[in-house]
């Protein structure tokens, strides 16, 4: 409901964090480009998966006590994914 009020709507050319806090809520966006794009919890496959420090768990929605992301290289490219720290 936030995202529509404030009139956010994604699409194909841009990705954005959405923070959460007690009281505000931040919208963080990005541009995807040639040189950053994010990778989404059903695109991580098992080779990216061991690109990954141990304890991380893609998600695509990660609570804030233990959310992180990692900023990974892959064909040329690089790419965040969001996940948590167990």
């Amino acid at each position: 409901m936030y995202l529509a009020t404030n009139n956010y709507v994604a699409d194909e050319g841009h990705f954005a964090f959405v923070l959460v806090g007690k009281e505000t809520i931040e919208i963080a966006p990005f541009k995807r480009s040639q040189k950053l794009d994010v990778l989404a919890k059903h695109e991580v496959s098992s080779s990216v998966n061991r690109m990954l420090p141990k304890g991380f768990a893609p998600h695509d929605c990660a609570s804030g006590e233990s959310a992180g992301f990692m900023k990974i290289g892959l064909r040329a490219r690089d790419y965040i994914v969001l996940g948590e720290l167990r």
